[in-house]
């Protein structure tokens, strides 16, 4: 049996036939740049993250390289964040000229809340948490340190669309939150697109011009060279709103499914493998379903062997990535240990029941 990791087809008929229509409707009106199915996707996406505002851009990576340029992160600047995440999360602070530092993780995958108080010097401009897999950091104890010390936070929800912490929704926690929406994600598009939340309208409309070569809106309609500030450019296209939005009426099924297979996940194999703790308040957005496990590189070569595609988020820790070997390097010890028995195995929405027992069984038969 074949059971992918992902399966990006669309192969139900009825959603194909929205999909296309909704393209349909841009190319029909011609709005192909800031059409008004982008500004109905920033409305839902602000209220999704229970945020004011809420600005498209080109893809997750966009918007954590604008958040963070919205906040005059630069050089000199330090910004504390995770070494278990996506490259870019590194990269984005690189890039805005600033210095990432790299602290330790617990073992649910997420950033030590106490580790990122003991990095904290003078330098220190921001702290980025990362929503691991879809499951959200303490954001509780996270935002008591940073107004401790006076500090932003920027979330890096890339895979946690929808997430919840105590029954407070991803986004909602910082002065500025990203997300992904990139075909992989629970709530996928069709290429690359991204959104960056806030609840500051100043920094609402720095973002809008960020994302637009730095330029304000010309009412008039001219196109002007009249920048503000120096950026490229990070727009959302029309099509791609308007398909997610479709995307957005089957959200709640998706998640529906993903969390019935990894609840059945949990009760069969937690006597084996180190499952997600699903707890009450909190809501798992599930991008992937992570294991830790003993002899994790003999059981991805069991499972791969069986046709069972697994993955390793992400190796090696962004610390180790040779582009940050100039940076001085915090110990990370449980970083180390937890990915060394991560592994992902295939939990999406379209696995039938009997693809889901058949990775059961053949786990436990490797551990039997």
């Amino acid at each position: 049996m074949n059971v992918p990791f992902f399966d990006l087809r669309v192969t139900d008929p009825a959603l194909k036939r929205e999909l296309l229509d909704s393209v349909e409707r841009v190319l029909d009106h011609g709005r192909i740049l800031f059409g008004p199915e982008v500004r109905e996707f920033e409305t839902k996406v602000a209220k999704t993250a229970e945020t004011k505002y809420a600005v498209g851009v080109s893809s997750g990576s966009s918007a954590l390289y604008l958040a963070l340029k919205c906040l005059d992160i630069g050089p000199g600047d330090e910004v504390i964040t995770t070494p278990l995440t996506w490259i870019i999360t590194g990269n984005a602070i690189a890039e805005c000229g600033a210095t990432p530092v790299f602290v330790d993780i617990r073992d649910d995958f997420n950033i030590d809340p106490n580790a990122i108080e003991e990095a904290i010097t003078p330098k220190t401009k921001a702290v980025v948490p990362v929503h691991f897999t879809g499951l959200m950091c303490a954001m509780d104890r996270i935002c008591e340190v940073a107004n401790k010390h006076d500090i932003h936070v920027i979330e890096d929800a890339a895979q946690a669309y929808g997430a919840e912490y105590r029954s407070k929704k991803a986004g909602s926690f910082s002065t500025v939150t990203i997300f992904s929406m990139n075909s992989m994600k629970v709530l996928g598009g069709y290429g690359e697109t991204g959104a960056v939340v806030t609840d500051q309208e100043d920094l609402y409309e720095k973002l809008k011009m960020l994302r637009y070569t730095g330029t304000r809106s010309d009412p008039e309609k001219i196109i002007t060279n009249e920048a503000i500030y120096v950026s490229l450019n990070h727009k959302i296209d029309t099509v791609q709103a308007a398909m997610l939005l479709v995307m957005m009426k089957h959200l709640p099924q998706r998640m529906k499914r993903r969390t019935k297979i990894a609840l059945r996940y949990n009760e069969a194999l937690s006597d084996m493998v180190l499952c997600p703790e699903f707890k009450e308040g909190s809501v798992h957005a599930l991008y992937t379903y992570a294991i830790q496990a003993e002899r994790r590189n003999e059981l991805m070569r069991h499972l791969n062997n069986n046709g069972i595609e697994t993955k390793i988020y992400h190796k090696p820790l962004v610390s180790d990535a040779p582009v940050f070997q100039k940076y001085g390097r915090n110990d990370t010890p449980n970083a180390r240990k937890v990915l060394s028995r991560l592994l992902s195995i295939p939990a999406h929405e379209k696995l039938t029941d009997e693809q889901v027992s058949f990775v059961i069984d053949k786990i436990k038969g490797f551990y039997s």
